[in-house]
């Protein structure tokens, strides 16, 4: 059996998104009862403070893809782009601790337009 590309390259995904939750949970362990992995998509929902979710997903753009990080904030939800796993990490870490960094935080790069796709969908 040989795998296509597309195969290889969504099993790399699912592999990638099983080394962020477990680096989630090494940094702070209560959250691997509480992430929610999504069946379908490679993606993982962090329930907040505020009663909403930290999401963290792998995004295509084109031939682009990344991994982002979706963070609840009003009047429009904050995405971030972190360039490594322990970017990812530090990002969702500091958001579960309350540090938003809105006005500090260079790795802000997007912020939801209105009517936009909500980045937890």
């Amino acid at each position: 059996m040989h795998f296509s590309r597309d195969m290889t390259d969504a099993f790399a995904d699912w592999l990638e998104r099983d080394r962020i939750q477990r680096a989630l949970i090494a940094a702070r362990p209560g959250l691997a009862h509480t992430m929610v992995l999504d069946e379908v998509r490679p993606l993982l929902r962090i329930p907040s403070s505020d009663g909403g979710f930290i999401v963290v997903a792998k995004t295509f753009e084109g031939a682009a893809t990344q991994w982002v990080v979706g963070v609840p904030a009003r009047p429009e939800p904050i995405i971030h782009e972190p360039g490594s796993r322990d970017e990812i990490v530090r990002t969702v870490i500091d958001q579960l601790d309350g540090s938003s960094g809105r006005a500090n935080d260079a790795t802000v790069l997007v912020q939801a337009q209105p009517g936009g796709a909500d980045p937890a969908s």
